[in-house]
């Protein structure tokens, strides 16, 4: 019974995202449905058939009973890791393959096989993957890790707004300026609708000063360019000019009234603009959706893949790999990517998770032919293949850098009325006294 077993971790709560249990909870329903069938043969399995998945993606329990119900000689397990990359860097156990985010990091990339003979002995085509994304693999010349899926950034507004061009794909900073200060509204003391504020979403002003020129990488633990980081807050700061809201002002209408999801904001006329990211963009309830519509951001002609990457990698101290193979071929098959999605959606999985592990595809012909079929608010909005432009590689502390320090810390320093002289050595002093208290590792 141990093949077919799926292991999720009796101590591990899913914390990827905010709606990781209720996607698990959907999942596990179908994936034991689905096994009822197979135990009568699992017993007999012997444990060299096996191949153990180690991933922080909710929807991979799916993947596994379809591959296991495909074909009879391996059998997936997936073990469910709600931190993957401490696990992998420093677990004395490594599983057969794993799958999730943040596993490209200083320390743990090169702790993955060479995955180049993949693409001649199995038949993947280098040319289906979007370039930068399966470039963001690539380790000392090697292909060590296969990108899955990615999520980009939007700006949500309504359809009948009439203020973004019907042929415009994309939105930067600069051009929310002046439909922004159109929709502004004062009543009494404050706003009674207001346009945008760069301010209302940490995550947006994370990404934004990347976009800008911030260059956040891997570091010690964190590094970013200097002047890059100046330009950027300086540019985010003056967003709108001498008649945007203030910062006091922005927040001051954010408490009374941006309090429930930012489609809900938009589609009932409080606000003109928000930011939203693609994994929860297509998730939106469609009496909502109805009303609604979006653009890219971008910055500098580029739109910014999200930090959220999910990559597929086979470790080193793993023997042998032929059932690993096996399922990479499988899952990075077109076809059998759309009978994914089709299995979601007749399972109703789609209801509470995006595309192919939670984002796009990275296989161009499945996000650009298949997605538009599942997804049709995405007719007419497919990214531009040539204006994806991947992040840096980033900590291992990331996710708690960005929501802990960061995004804090740009709210804080892009309110002040004047640019410090040296805005990069407070950010330092930030970070180092959060890894004094034991914050960082």
């Amino acid at each position: 019974m141990a093949a077919m077993r799926n292991t999720f971790g009796h101590s591990h709560r899913p914390i990827r995202t905010s709606k990781s249990s209720t996607i698990w909870a959907a999942i596990l329903g179908v994936v034991a449905l689905m096994s009822v069938f197979m135990l009568s043969t699992s017993c007999s399995l012997a444990e060299s058939r096996l191949v153990t998945i180690w991933t922080d993606v909710p929807e991979v329990a799916l993947y596994a009973e379809l591959f296991n119900q495909e074909q009879q000689r391996w059998r997936v397990e997936v073990v469910w890791k709600a931190e993957l990359p401490r696990e992998l860097r420093d677990s004395g156990t490594q599983p057969d393959l794993a799958i999730g985010a943040r596993i490209n990091v200083a320390g743990l990339r090169d702790r993955f096989r060479s995955l180049d003979y993949l693409f001649g002995e199995l038949a993947l085509d280098q040319s289906a993957f979007y370039g930068p994304l399966l470039a963001f693999g690539s380790s000392d010349g090697k292909q060590r890790l296969l990108p899955l899926s990615f999520n980009l950034p939007a700006i949500l507004f309504r359809k009948d707004s009439n203020v973004v061009p019907a042929q415009n794909s994309t939105l930067s900073l600069a051009d929310l300026v002046t439909p922004a200060e159109a929709f502004d509204k004062v009543q009494g003391a404050g706003y009674s609708r207001m346009g945008f504020s760069p301010r209302w979403n940490a995550d947006f002003l994370v990404i934004a000063a990347a976009a800008e020129g911030a260059g956040f990488r891997e570091g010690k633990p964190l590094a970013w360019s200097e002047s890059g980081l100046r330009q950027a807050i300086r540019n985010i700061g003056e967003w709108g000019g001498a008649t945007a809201p203030t910062a006091g002002a922005s927040d001051d209408f954010q408490f009374k009234y941006l309090f429930t999801p930012e489609y809900n904001w938009i589609a009932e006329g409080r606000a003109l603009f928000a930011y939203i990211d693609s994994s929860r963009l297509f998730l939106v309830p469609e009496e909502k959706s109805a009303v609604l519509d979006y653009r890219w951001y971008s910055e500098g002609a580029s739109i910014p893949v999200l930090s959220n990457l999910v990559l597929v990698g086979i470790p080193k101290s793993r023997q042998p790999v032929r059932g690993s193979e096996a399922f990479i071929s499988w899952l990075f098959n077109p076809a059998k990517q759309q009978a994914i999605l089709e299995a979601a959606r007749r399972t109703r999985a789609l209801e509470g998770s995006f595309g192919i592990a939670g984002g796009f595809s990275t296989l161009r012909s499945v996000t650009e032919q298949v997605f538009p079929l599942y997804w049709a608010n995405l007719a007419g909005h497919i990214p531009p293949a040539s204006m994806i432009k991947m992040p840096e590689t980033l900590p291992i502390e990331w996710p708690a850098i960005k929501s802990e320090v960061l995004g804090p810390w740009l709210k804080d320093i892009i309110g002040k009325p004047s640019l410090q002289a040296n805005p990069g050595a407070d950010l330092g002093a930030k970070l180092a006294d959060w890894l004094k208290n034991g914050r960082g590792g």
